[in-house]
């Protein structure tokens, strides 16, 4: 890595800097030198590299702003990025507390993010070559399967929470069937929420985004607009629902009901996967931070009950959601 960064700029580092693990097995480092600083990247996955790297140069060359790449080293799995500092949307939400619904300068900041992941959707789905992503090229039938399995395995399992499987079973495969008939020929970033956004230089620049793929529209405006520990009040979300539906159909034709229509059955299965990352990283392997995150998921999947008429035709996960409502805590 000390190498690496000095090919780049020429300079002996003078620090470097472990930043916090992340949930993958990325490992990062801030670098410094007299008169350089970069983010040095470890990830022994290759593919995963080299679709990061390809979607940062095809990002770059549409404007959106990403991180610029220095120097890579694919044969030992590093690479420099530039350094975007500390300061994430994440943490400008949490800044704002309880009056997140009159910020001006939040609100302002939500819009640029909205915005921009219309154009990046769009743009994507129009031009991006999706041989590159990894580890799917699309959000496949598969894909939701995954997600709801994980949530039952991850999330339900450890709660111990009683289900009849076959029943259960039978309602996955018939969600997914009705997610799978949305419009799914748009880049979807797969994880867009606020903690992979940095503010830097009074700009809005994007990370995280390789495991990006073809998908429908919906799932990142849902992956935003109901990040668990984000907590925006409801009427910020529609709010913010309604200015990106506005941005997206100048890019687009968007038949809005229609939109809708899938919306908040994909925003469900979101946030059912979320509580499958939370029963992983909290309920299973202890990390506090996760395990205080779930009142918050549940408390979204309490406003999606009520959101979902769908569920009237899945009785068991019907069930199972109503019964997670009523949790008020975890302990």
């Amino acid at each position: 890595m000390c190498g690496l960064f000095s090919s780049w700029c020429s300079e002996r580092p003078e620090n470097i800097q472990p930043l916090p693990p992340t949930a993958s097995k990325r490992t990062y480092y801030r670098i410094k030198s007299r008169n350089y600083r970069a983010i040095g990247v470890h990830n022994p996955n290759l593919k995963e590299n080299k679709a990061f790297i390809s979607m940062t140069r095809f990002f770059m060359d549409e404007k959106v702003p990403v991180p610029e790449i220095y120097l890579c080293n694919l044969e030992n799995n590093i690479y420099i990025l530039e350094d975007l500092g500390d300061q994430t949307l994440f943490s400008l939400i949490l800044q704002t507390g309880s009056h997140k619904e009159h910020s001006t300068e939040l609100k302002q900041w939500l819009r640029q993010a909205l915005k921009e992941l219309a154009r990046i959707q769009v743009m994507g789905g129009k031009q991006m070559d999706f041989s590159i992503c990894y580890p799917y090229k699309k959000f496949s039938r598969d894909s939701i399967l995954w997600d709801l399995n994980y949530f039952r395995e991850q999330f339900l399992n450890q709660l111990a929470i009683r289900y009849h499987s076959e029943k259960l079973e039978r309602d996955f495969q018939q969600f997914a069937d009705f997610i799978m008939q949305a419009d799914h020929d748009y880049f979807m970033y797969r994880d867009f929420q606020s903690r992979n956004m940095m503010l830097h230089q009074n700009t809005l620049y994007f990370i995280d985004y390789q495991g990006g793929r073809k998908g429908p529209l919906q799932y990142d405006v849902a992956s935003f607009l109901f990040q668990a520990r984000a907590a925006l009040p409801e009427e910020l979300r529609e709010e913010m629902l309604e200015y990106y539906m506005e941005k997206a159909e100048m890019l687009t034709p968007i038949n809005r009901s229609e939109f809708l229509q899938y919306y908040y059955p994909v925003a469900l299965v979101r946030v059912l996967q979320t509580l499958g990352a939370y029963g992983l990283r909290g309920l299973k392997e202890g990390k506090q931070h996760f395990v205080k995150s779930i009142p918050l998921a549940l408390q979204n999947l309490r406003l999606l009950k009520e959101k979902n008429t769908l569920t009237s035709d899945l009785p068991e996960l019907g069930r199972i959601i109503k019964e997670l409502s009523l949790i008020k805590n975890i302990h």
